[in-house]
């Protein structure tokens, strides 16, 4: 019996250290997510491992919106707080935030053909960090489908 459960569960261990290995070595792997180089809103400028699971995440959302033409996309904007003043907040995250949800609603329209009425953006600035100690995942636009 020991050796059945044996021989089933090593396919189910080799699956489970692949995932984990996927996610470890590449932690925005099938999020909902893009992210960006620091202090910019160019999502051409990023790695080149970086703009293929950003286009991934792309085509991801436009395929959603492709499947629900009622739905709509929430597109909130993100940055990465450096010193965590509210004149950072104001003078540079908020407005930063809003440029890269901007970049990403006019990529879905420009390169998916979204119509830009079903993309809602919105800025977050600072204030909702995806991780406290790495600030690149903080470099982000995140995207929701609203469902109707």
């Amino acid at each position: 019996m020991k050796k059945k459960w044996l021989i089933i569960s090593v396919p189910v261990l080799v699956v489970l250290s692949i995932v984990c290995f996927v996610f470890v070595r590449n932690p925005t792997a099938g999020s909902s997510s893009v992210f960006f180089p620091p202090d910019s809103a160019n999502l051409r400028a990023v790695s080149t491992s970086q703009a293929v699971t950003n286009m991934q995440t792309f085509t991801r959302v436009a395929r959603q919106l492709a499947r629900s033409p009622q739905s709509r996309v929430l597109i909130e904007g993100h940055a990465n707080a450096v010193l965590g003043t509210e004149t950072e907040e104001r003078q540079t995250l908020m407005p930063l935030s809003q440029q890269r949800a901007e970049a990403a609603a006019n990529f879905l329209v420009s390169n998916f053909h979204i119509d830009r009425n079903r993309i809602i953006i919105s800025a977050a600035g600072g204030g909702y960090p995806a991780s406290k100690r790495d600030g690149s995942l903080n470099r982000r636009v995140k995207f929701s489908i609203l469902r109707n």
